[in-house]
């Protein structure tokens, strides 16, 4: 019952709605924080054609309360990095939004757009919507019934929901999912009372709101801490340390931690452009006679061909016959009780 949550959903006035949705495809993905926990986002393009992620706040926030760089799980199971977490401007809202380049900008990102449009006539007309959850295995949308709307200036910000089937109820980890309705994102959300069976969610155009409000204020230079990789995929594998992932590795903040997943690690790295590559280099711990590095190089999307096969040392330069290429695949074998830790990995080029 509403009247027996936490203090801030007292505020929540029972409305009457009414509807029925349409299921549609879901942008919701999970950020990983590398210790086998996750959160929820949902996936979008801004006006300015940047790739981004909203997420509540506490999912990417640390003990100290700085913004982490989680990684990006897709619905194919494909592990990629994020950069420039930024909270919203509301210290109050439990809002914060990540950005993504790399591979899932250049396909599209997303259909979806964060809308300044108001919500307020859509939830109430509507009774019921879909709550759009992601897993490590699968994708799942939960009918839900809306419940309840906050009393404020613009509408109700602020919704409360609950699973129409009972044995489907709200758990621990769904912060960030998506309230949608007839496939629009109408609300996500950030806070789960699961022994009240009841979840709080915020409005997309307050999300919108609040990014607008980022994008209007001085910009300050973003230092490029990057090193020679443009971009780094992981295909197979599994982030063995929290903190350790691949945005804090890319961005030079941690090593990164992993251990192999059906004996293989698999990275595909991305190149601007098209380089002459004669060599990779690896430099960590734990991998000295644990197995072998494979290498194989694609150009321009033409398909991988074999490179170079060395055996895995703590420092090593496998080297290759130079070859064009716009991205190589990566392998490192071992087993799965091995854990690699990798301070650095470089591509070593030929002549153009």
């Amino acid at each position: 019952m509403i009247s027996a949550l936490k203090p801030r959903l007292l505020v929540l006035a029972l409305t009457l709605l009414g509807g029925i949705p349409d299921m549609a495809a879901a942008e919701t993905v999970l950020l990983a924080r590398g210790d086998d926990t996750f959160g929820q986002g949902w996936l979008f393009l801004d006006a300015t054609g940047q790739c981004r992620v909203a997420t509540p706040r506490h999912v990417i926030e640390t003990s100290d309360g700085k913004l982490s760089t989680p990684d990006l799980l897709d619905s194919y199971g494909r592990i990629h990095p994020t950069h420039t977490p930024l909270t919203a401007p509301d210290p109050e809202l439990d809002l914060a939004f990540v950005s993504v380049g790399g591979q899932i900008a250049r396909e599209g990102c997303s259909r979806d757009r964060v809308r300044l449009t108001p919500l307020q006539p859509i939830i109430q007309s509507i009774k019921q919507a879909i709550v759009e959850i992601a897993t490590p295995t699968e994708r799942q949308s939960i009918p839900v019934a809306l419940k309840a709307v906050s009393r404020d200036s613009e509408g109700g910000h602020m919704i409360a929901l609950a699973p129409v089937d009972p044995q489907a109820p709200f758990q621990k980890g769904m912060s960030g999912g998506t309230v949608t309705h007839n496939g629009r994102p109408i609300a996500m959300l950030f806070e789960v009372d699961s022994e009240e069976g009841v979840g709080i969610a915020m409005r997309y155009d307050l999300i919108a709101s609040e990014l607008q409000k980022l994008a209007a204020s001085p910009a300050k230079p973003i230092e490029a801490k990057t090193g020679s990789l443009h971009n780094l995929i992981l295909l197979k594998g599994r982030i063995a340390q929290k903190g350790m992932g691949l945005s804090t590795f890319l961005s030079r903040e941690s090593a990164l931690q992993i251990v192999p997943a059906e004996d293989r690690i698999t990275f595909v790295i991305e190149m601007d452009g098209s380089s002459v590559i004669k060599a990779v280099r690896l430099q960590g711990e734990g991998m000295t006679g644990q197995g072998s590095i494979i290498v194989e190089a694609d150009n321009a999307g033409q398909g991988f061909s074999p490179g170079a096969r060395c055996a895995l040392l703590d420092d090593l330069t496998c080297t290759m016959s130079p070859r064009r290429a716009t991205r190589l695949r990566v392998t490192l074998t071992g087993s799965a009780a091995a854990t690699y830790k990798i301070n650095k990995i470089d591509l070593v080029k030929g002549d153009t």
